[in-house]
């Protein structure tokens, strides 16, 4: 059978396909953030918390993650977990409006906040999965900084791994060590203990591990400077600087809007943890964040004006068209303005139509909940001398914008109070049901 030769042509065909999917994929990520925002202030979530703005140097992050690897980071890594393969729209936002159900909500089944990803270790049986076949996410928790220990455990089993050649059997847990474990990090969380202890045990240790800094300045409401040495986590870490090829960490500095810079960097951090067992820190600076903190803040309030029109010169997605856009091969630009534009219709397009298709299968599910119990409330009323007050309950559901099940169990627990000492199928028929649900 003959093989087809691939040519320079070919190869940068390729090239150019994946600067455009990666545009996309930015976009996509984006646009379900800010709509997001908008499904929490519109009450269809109870809070939400986003990526935007880290999009480019997680899509660059990506590129060196590998069957194996590891991820033990926090809640703004929704674009790095897309374009690994292990998130898409429709998750995000079941987990956004807390899905109960892990066939929809694969991290926790709505357990935790939104962001908090993880990819399943086990299957139904509970037996192990191949991990060292597929891209891995610990379980992301609340506690900031609270990733870092896990994140050493994990860089630790791939050292240890490789060093003991009678582990190299278990092969669904390990490629003879061959694993790099991605901490993810927000620069104010750098402050944290944890931080600090882990990264100075990696570099004792000597463990692979990719340690990624997202800086955009702020700690919530608190600026960089009030909070972390010299303004800068890479000059605060500069102690822990490897030379002459001695003990110490590799640190890399790099811009968040800057694409071919980000992909090399990233290229060389990874090679050398995987292939030297070094720890790296690679400090993303110049980030921002665009929608703020969260959906409980506004960032208006504690940015000043200079700082505000920055965020958006050095929007990621925008500095990344520009840059599409300067990019000629044989003297003709790779993509147009009209064409990135239609790419971003296409992405906002597909993000609504996810989000829509997520917020149908939780009200399906929700609405069955609340269904089979509120019937039975509204029977218990027409026998009981209280009936009056249960049904006073049953209206003031009406006026939920968005019913959700802890109404109709919120109700159906009022009423078993209301009616306690009296003894009827009906009132036991509630209460049958609040225990199931």
């Amino acid at each position: 059978m003959a093989t087809k030769t691939i040519t320079k042509k070919d190869e940068v065909k390729k090239y150019i396909d994946e600067i455009l999917a990666d545009y996309k994929l930015a976009c996509v990520s984006r646009e379900a953030s800010l709509l997001g925002r908008r499904e929490v202030l519109t009450g269809k979530a109870k809070f939400g918390i986003f990526g935007s703005g880290k999009e480019l140097a997680q899509i660059a992050l990506a590129k060196q993650f590998k069957e194996g690897d590891w991820r033990s980071g926090y809640y703004r890594d929704q674009t790095l977990m897309m374009a690994i393969g292990r998130l898409n729209v429709q998750q995000l936002y079941a987990a956004l409006y807390a899905h109960p159900n892990m066939k929809f909500e694969k991290s926790s089944g709505g357990r935790q906040m939104g962001g908090h990803f993880m990819t399943p270790t086990i299957d139904e049986n509970g037996k192990w999965l191949k991990l060292s076949e597929s891209k891995n996410s610990s379980a992301d928790i609340s506690p900031t900084a609270g990733q870092m220990p896990r994140l050493l455990g994990l860089a630790l089993a791939s050292k240890i791994f490789r060093e003991n050649k009678e582990l190299h059997g278990y092969t669904e847990f390990s490629n003879k060590g061959n694993e790099v474990a991605f901490g993810t990090i927000g620069d104010a969380s750098t402050s944290e203990g944890h931080f600090w202890e882990t990264m100075n045990a990696a570099t004792v240790l000597k463990v692979p591990m990719v340690m990624s800094v997202w800086d955009d300045g702020y700690g919530i409401s608190v600026a960089r400077k009030h909070q972390t040495a010299k303004d800068s986590i890479s000059k605060a870490l500069a102690g822990f600087q490897r030379e002459n090829g001695g003990d110490g960490i590799e640190i890399f500095v790099v811009k968040g809007w800057d694409y071919p810079a980000l992909i090399k960097t990233y290229a060389k951090a990874v090679k050398i943890a995987r292939e030297e067992h070094v720890p790296v820190l690679v400090h993303v600076t110049e980030v921002t964040q665009p929608q703020g903190h969260s959906t409980s803040g506004s960032h208006e309030r504690y940015k000043s004006e200079e700082r505000m029109q920055f965020e958006q010169e050095f929007n990621c997605i925008e500095k990344f068209k520009e840059w599409i856009l300067s990019f000629k091969y044989e003297g003709k630009n790779i993509a147009t303005k009209n064409e990135l534009e239609e790419i971003q219709n296409q992405a906002k397009k597909e993000v609504i139509q996810a989000k829509k298709e997520a917020w149908k299968a939780y009200q399906e599910e929700l609405n069955a909940d609340t269904d089979s119990i509120i019937p039975l409330v509204k029977t218990l009323a027409e026998v009981s001398p209280n009936g009056e007050a249960i049904n006073a309950l049953l209206n003031d559901l009406k006026t939920e914008m968005t019913a959700m099940v802890k109404h109709g169990v919120t109700i159906a627990r009022a009423a078993l109070r209301l009616t306690i000492g009296e003894d009827s199928s009906e009132r036991n028929a509630v209460k049958d049901r609040l225990n199931e649900l």
